[in-house]
């Protein structure tokens, strides 16, 4: 199995889980607190640039605090923009020179900014931890079951390899049907999003649909393709994809009625079940 994502917060949140699921969950496991999210916002935003060289730099080397806080914040999160570092708040200093969290007047200089909005408040601001234990569970409490969670991730994940690049690189004969029949999950960053990546990914949707529409004849492979309602995907359907609809628990702005699944035509029945 390979995980791959040109976002090294990702790369590291799944080291992270492998190599150290326990700290992972202790990170993760806080309550909503605004001034928390700004904080480690800004802190993550500044602290990926460098990320992704240092996880390639050490084999062993992760940073679980850091994926902690970042699974932690996609909970809090409203919408997009999650560290995206597209935003237009950072660090900067008071009148005495003291560094405050301020708006930003000049963005150059490969400024990374946040946005600043108010955390998730729905499912009682539990944040990550929303789910409840199970009440037969002798009373082990969120950090617990979080615990257990990332546990399980961890047991899942194991000899699973890790990637942090560009999709297409993953995406050859050699790393997939080499061994015979290969599952293709794509989940690019849906085109009608605008910018709120932490990289452009202007055209990576497009481009990941033609290399569907290009290789999805081949019996090798089972191709499951996520985006939305309207941005092109449609098209594969004229040369025998199946599509499935699925509503997103929550959402918003109306996205969660336009997700959509495509499976390419060699994908087995009992596979749409899985999504």
């Amino acid at each position: 199995m390979t995980l791959n994502d040109l976002d090294g917060n990702i790369a590291n949140f799944w080291r992270s889980v492998q190599r150290e699921p326990d700290a992972v969950a202790l990170h993760a496991c806080q309550p909503v607190n605004e001034i928390e999210l700004h904080a480690r916002h800004l802190w993550l935003v500044n602290n990926l640039p460098n990320l992704p060289a240092r996880l390639m730099g050490d084999p062993d080397y992760c940073e679980p605090r850091t994926a902690g806080w970042w699974a932690w914040g996609c909970c809090q999160w409203i919408g997009s923009g999650w560290c995206s570092g597209n935003g237009a708040w950072g660090i900067g200093e008071d009148a005495e020179g003291v560094p405050v969290f301020a708006q930003l007047r000049h963005l150059g200089n490969g400024g990374r900014g946040v946005t600043k909005q108010l955390p998730h408040l729905g499912n009682g601001g539990q944040g990550v931890t929303k789910q409840l234990p199970h009440l037969g569970d002798g009373g082990k409490g969120r950090l617990a079951w979080l615990k257990s969670w990332m546990g399980e991730l961890s047991r899942l994940t194991f000899g699973a390899r890790i990637t942090c690049g560009d999709w297409e690189r993953i995406c050859s004969p050699g790393t997939m049907t080499r061994n015979g029949v290969c599952g293709v999950l794509l989940d690019p960053p849906y085109s009608t999003t605008g910018a709120v990546y932490s990289h452009d990914s202007s055209t990576v949707s497009g481009d990941v649909r033609e290399w569907c529409k290009a290789n999805g004849d081949n019996k090798n492979l089972r191709i499951v393709l996520c985006g939305y309602e309207g941005e092109g995907h449609e098209e594969l359907q004229e040369i025998g994809w199946t599509v499935t609809e699925w509503k997103a628990k929550g959402g918003y702005q109306g996205s969660e009625d336009r997700e959509r699944i495509w499976c390419s035509p060699h994908c087995l029945k009992e596979q749409f079940s899985l999504f």
